[in-house]
């Protein structure tokens, strides 16, 4: 259509049908996003005021007014850098943040499996967390702010590298390697698959090693014992979910992580650093939490009683006890499952496992207390079947008429549908029968039948 011309009234109706008009008349401008009030602490301790906006506040608030910092210069250029301090006896979800100081670093090394950790001492280790301009890691994707946390003249120093535009990048990186350079390693949350491998290729991007804090030392990633531990009860094992349900704790105005990206894009557009103020304390709260994490994870892992409460955790704690080879405390935590609330599948499977620990051991005795116990309370068929079997195999003198009473009661419950077999019915019941055909044999054989169950 050209200026001046008069719409077609038919292509105009059909527009409107699908909500869409000609000309600008009735429209009406988005209004701003109001942001969220976050407040800190900054190089000096004091609170930090409110850069949310107000009447009257400047269309434009600079990085450099909305986040306290200092312009960090070096060789390769400059980047900002926040620096939050946090005292070694402040609190965050329920855990002093200097109880990381006493952790057993051979305990966290059992319990994921990585003989490494046991060299990691937590006093001086990093705790690292990324914000980035997408999920998916790959060459496209940059670590805007870059959270790295320590323990430094006594005080948790949590410094915030922020890349004002990508030409910083390679200034950001190199402050992050002066500040890893002397730490025992690294700790982080999911970090073995995101953070680490997305920074060690920003850092190859300009041809650069990454550096030993961040490659070379032992690093404790959280995210695969946490899920050891809690998974089982917990709908989610992601940082808020333990957060929440772990350590007691819940985040108010918190940034959700797919809106961080979109922040930082509208921050390079219009240069308003106010939306970045929640990113900055998203960033600090995570790292924060990594660190009361580590405390109550070492606790749950070498003093249970005191630290765990729940019956799955400890069924849980017993799979972890019993992977790591740690029998005697993997037997201890089954038995202390069993006499908590359980889900019906999870007692059998704590059961079970008990059992077939007490079998290894040779302790015929508690595995057949245990097989019978299951037995009377369970729809499983094997408790039936393992106490046969001890019976007529392992029993001495064995015992099969008692073999033969528990197999075909096995299989009378069995036909009247109160077991399910994994296997199957059909096939337990076809198996059942000729078990019971070859104990009636071998009881006639005998010429006698032993007392029965």
């Amino acid at each position: 259509m050209s200026p001046g011309s008069t719409p077609d009234p038919a292509l105009v109706a059909r527009l409107a049908r699908l909500g869409v008009q000609l000309g600008a008349a009735g429209i009406v401008a988005p209004a701003r996003p109001s942001e969220v009030v976050v407040d800190g602490r900054g190089d000096d301790g004091s609170t930090l005021p409110s850069t949310a906006a107000r009447p009257g506040s400047p269309a434009v608030l600079p990085i450099e007014e909305a986040v306290p910092g200092l312009e960090h210069a070096t060789e390769h250029g400059a980047c900002w850098v926040s620096t939050l301090r946090r005292a070694a006896d402040d609190a965050h979800g329920g855990e002093l943040l200097g109880a990381v100081h006493d952790v057993d670093a051979a305990a966290l090394a059992e319990l994921a499996g990585d003989a490494r950790l046991a060299d990691l001492d937590l006093a001086n280790a990093a705790f690292l967390d990324t914000e980035t301009t997408g999920l998916m890691g790959g060459t496209g994707t940059y670590a805007f702010l870059i959270g790295v946390g320590r323990f430094h003249d006594g005080v948790f120093q949590l410094r915030q590298f922020f890349m004002r535009h990508p030409a910083e990048e390679r200034a950001q990186l190199e402050a992050v390697a002066e500040w890893l350079d002397d730490t025992s390693g690294l700790v982080t949350f999911n970090g073995r698959t995101f953070d680490v491998p997305l920074l060690r290729t920003r850092f190859r991007l300009h041809r650069r090693a990454a550096p030993d804090g961040l490659d070379a030392r032992p690093h404790l990633d959280l995210l695969p014992i946490t899920r050891r531990l809690w998974r089982r009860r917990l709908p989610s094992c992601s940082l808020q979910s333990l957060e929440r349900h772990i350590l007691d704790l819940e985040r108010a105005d918190d940034v959700p992580g797919w809106l961080i990206p979109e922040r930082y894009f509208r921050y390079q557009h219009d240069g308003d650093a106010r939306p970045l103020v929640g990113i900055f304390h998203h960033n600090a709260l995570d790292i924060l939490t990594m660190v009361s994490l580590a405390t109550r994870v070492s606790r749950s892992w070498t003093h249970p009683d005191h630290a765990v409460a729940h019956g799955v955790d400890w069924l849980s704690l017993a799979r972890a006890c019993e992977a790591a080879g740690a029998g005697p405390r993997a037997q201890a935590a089954y038995e202390a499952a069993l006499v908590r609330t359980l889900p019906p599948d999870l007692r059998d499977e704590a059961c079970m496992r008990l059992a077939d620990m007490h079998k290894r051991a040779g302790d015929w005795a508690a595995a057949l207390a245990v097989w019978s116990e299951l037995a009377a309370t369970s729809m499983r068929l094997f408790p039936y079947e393992e106490q046969a079997k001890y019976w007529e195999h392992r029993a001495s003198p064995p015992d099969l008429g008692r073999a033969l009473a528990l197999t075909e009661a096995a299989a009378e419950r069995l036909a009247g549908g109160e077991l399910r077999p994994r296997r199957g019915r059909a096939r337990a019941g076809a198996e059942l029968a000729r078990r019971v055909e070859r104990l009636r044999r071998r009881v006639g054989r005998a010429g006698a039948i032993g007392p029965a169950t």
